[in-house]
Order: structure tokens, then sequence, then C-alpha cells
């Protein structure tokens, strides 16, 4: 029954506020949903009828569910959020109003639903990408740690062979040197 729509709903439940209350109640079971917007001709919402107003205002007094009808126990005027309403707008918006559910309009007419739940999966899926955004930094910052020490590593290794190659070369034009002063010496004697 729901399609997600950014972070609400866009197939709900819906009736005239003629329509008795069994008829709402009905529709609630067969879709498993908590609440029915009440619209009028145009589809713009008028109320709302929630399985707790079922309860309270119904069934508490004993009314006839067959012959009452929603506008005798919806809540009115309807409280809408705007379909290109910020989400946080919409949640400070259900927290003031103490509500769980809000029908969404765009252009005046009913266009969808949010509700907590729908939030809670909305929030859940947020979490979701931003964890995994972050392993993917983390996991970037080691592969980035580990070529850094891996270069580290390469540096200390040509340092290393650069001064062995400093130091032989050294030792071999000292002992280059050393023998041509002997062979110097040698000849020298020999010429005298």
């Amino acid at each position: 029954m729901t399609e997600e729509r950014n972070y609400y709903a866009t197939e709900i439940a819906t009736a005239h506020s003629d329509e008795p209350v069994a008829k709402l109640a009905d529709l609630m079971h067969e879709y498993a949903i908590g609440c029915v917007v009440i619209v009028d001709a145009t589809r713009q919402p008028v109320g709302i009828v929630t399985d707790r107003d079922l309860a309270c205002r119904v069934v508490a007094p004993a009314l006839d569910p067959n012959t009452t009808p929603a506008s005798a126990v919806m809540s009115a005027p309807a409280l809408v959020a705007q379909a290109d309403e910020p989400i946080e707008s919409v949640v400070e918006r259900m927290r003031t109003a103490r509500v769980r559910r809000i029908p969404v309009v765009g252009d005046g007419k009913l266009v969808g639903m949010v509700s907590i739940d729908d939030l809670v999966v909305h929030l859940g899926r947020e979490l979701q990408d931003l964890g995994q955004a972050a392993k993917r930094a983390v996991d970037e910052g080691r592969r980035q740690a580990r070529r850094e020490r891996r270069l580290e590593d390469l540096e200390q290794s040509v340092s290393e062979l650069v001064a062995t190659v400093e130091r032989s070369g050294r030792e071999a034009i000292d002992f280059v040197t050393r023998e041509f002063e002997s062979l110097r010496e040698r000849f020298g004697k020999k010429r005298e």
C-alpha cells in the first residue's frame, strides 16, 4: 500500500466525510494502516480519522459505526504538509501538534501521507547511507596511510641504498687510491 516518495507514502486510504466509520475501519483493516484521510470532492484534505479516533470517539461512547459519519469523529481541520516542504519543518510541526501522521498536499490536493513510521524508516536509510560513507572514508584513509607508510619505507630503503653506494664508492676510491700509491711507491723505488 505504501510507495515511497522522499519521506512520505504516496498511496493512502481516503474517504468522504459522509461515509460511515465502519467503512473507515474496514479500510484500515484491509490495508493494515492506522488512519484514513477525509477529503472533499477536489481531493483536498478536510480531516483525518485514526484508529485511536475510532476507539475513543466511536467504540468508547458506544456509537453505531454503521450510522456514524466520518465527519462526527474526524480531527479537523486537517494539519497538512506541503509536498516540497523540508522534512525538518514537517517533523517540527508534528512534534508541536503532537501528531503521528500528517497528510501531504501539492497544489492543494492530497498527494501523500507522512507518518512517524515513515520518518523512522527514512532516518534509518539516511543513517545507513552515512554509515556507509563513513566506512568508505575510513577505508580510504587506511589505504592512504598504508600508501604513505609504503612510500616512507621506500624512501628509507633508497636513502640506505644511496648511503651504502656512497660508502662503497668512498671505500672503492680509498682502495684504488691506496693501490695507486702502493704502485707508485714500488715503481718509484725501482727507478732509483
